[in-house]
């Protein structure tokens, strides 16, 4: 099922109570925001949304990766390691 983004503002239901996949699109840019998935299917897609939360991770941290001081590296490593 594809849905408009201002759908899911008026109509949160269409998501919160979803049995099948939602694609959530910008239909002015017919550009694709989100994809939801029924929760159900966590099982299958566990080491897919790993994968996809630490490539979200080193997106938002590759200015400190590239960083010449390695001590603040060790500190969000730490804070990495405990989270996973």
């Amino acid at each position: 099922m594809i849905v408009a983004v201002n759908e899911i503002a008026k109509h949160p239901k269409l998501i919160s109570d979803i049995n099948e996949v939602v694609y959530v699109q910008d239909k002015r840019k017919k550009e694709l925001k989100s994809i939801v998935i029924p929760a159900s299917y966590e099982p299958y897609l566990h080491e897919a949304l790993k994968e996809i939360e630490y490539q979200m991770w080193l997106k938002r941290n590759e200015g400190l990766l590239n960083n010449k001081h390695p001590e603040i590296l060790e500190d969000v490593v730490g804070d990495v390691g405990d989270k996973i």
